[in-house]
């Protein structure tokens, strides 16, 4: 008797993480490296924004030049976006 092995396919499900930055003219999306995901002192999967800028070619300044209202830090999983930390900006400061 032989036996014949039948292949599975598992499907896996991919986990993303990105800044999504709603300006008021537009909303900017940046990838995060899974690499650069990191969890914080209190124990929340978190990534350093400015690192991400950078890594994007832009930094702090940007913001503010594109009138940034919003900053949020989301993980994606199977086209199902979750905010982990959401900063609202108050540019009247």
């Amino acid at each position: 008797m032989s036996h014949s092995k039948e292949s599975q396919s598992v499907l896996t499900s991919t986990i993303q993480y990105r800044y999504i930055i709603e300006c008021k003219d537009k909303t900017v999306e940046l990838e995060v490296a899974n690499q650069d995901v990191i969890k914080n002192a209190d124990d929340e999967i978190d990534c350093p924004l400015d690192v991400v800028l950078r890594k994007n070619n832009y930094d702090l300044s940007d913001l503010t030049s594109w009138n940034a209202r919003e900053i949020r830090f989301v993980k994606v999983n199977d086209d199902e976006e979750c905010v982990l930390k959401k900063v609202l900006l108050n540019m009247n400061l």
